[in-house]
This record gives C-alpha cells, sequence and structure tokens, in this order.
C-alpha cells in the first residue's frame, strides 16, 4: 500500500469527515506496546492467537479526514511483522 490515493478516494467516498474508522491489525506479541502507543485514548479490544505468538486488534477512532487515516496507516508500516486488515 505505497500508494494511498485509491484508498483516500474510497474513504472519502464511503464516510463522512470526521467518523468513527475502525482499524484492525494482527501483530507480533512483542510488538503490541509499539502498536498501542498510537491508540492510548482510544477503544481498543484486542484477542490473543491459539499459540500466543500474535495478537489482534480492533481500535475504534474518531477521524477527521481521510488523510489522517492514510497517516495512521503509514505509521504502521514502521511496526515489524505487522500486518493490516
Amino acid at each position: 500500500m505505497d500508494d494511498f490515493s485509491k484508498m483516500k478516494e474510497l474513504l472519502d467516498n464511503e464516510y463522512e469527515w470526521p467518523a468513527d474508522y475502525i482499524f484492525k491489525f494482527i501483530v507480533p506479541l512483542p510488538r503490541l506496546s509499539q502498536l498501542m502507543a498510537h491508540f492510548l485514548n482510544d477503544d481498543v479490544e484486542t484477542k490473543t492467537s491459539k499459540t500466543g505468538k500474535y495478537i489482534s486488534a480492533t481500535i475504534v477512532k474518531k477521524m477527521n479526514s481521510s488523510d489522517d487515516v492514510i497517516k495512521i496507516y503509514k505509521e504502521m508500516k514502521n511496526i515489524e511483522g505487522i500486518i493490516s486488515l
């Protein structure tokens, strides 16, 4: 997802900003704190994988624009092993 122009277009067609946006990630357990640092004041639901090696996180966050959503996804790319859903 290096070119976010299509994503921006889809977000702007789907949402009326500001809006609650649902982020979903899967992250290796040792990287959970890196993920959570971006969502300190947000509603976060987590679930540990059967093996305990991964955590899935669903986050509801009030976003002001599609650019703000894309900014979060770009920041997540710095977390090793993260999968954005």
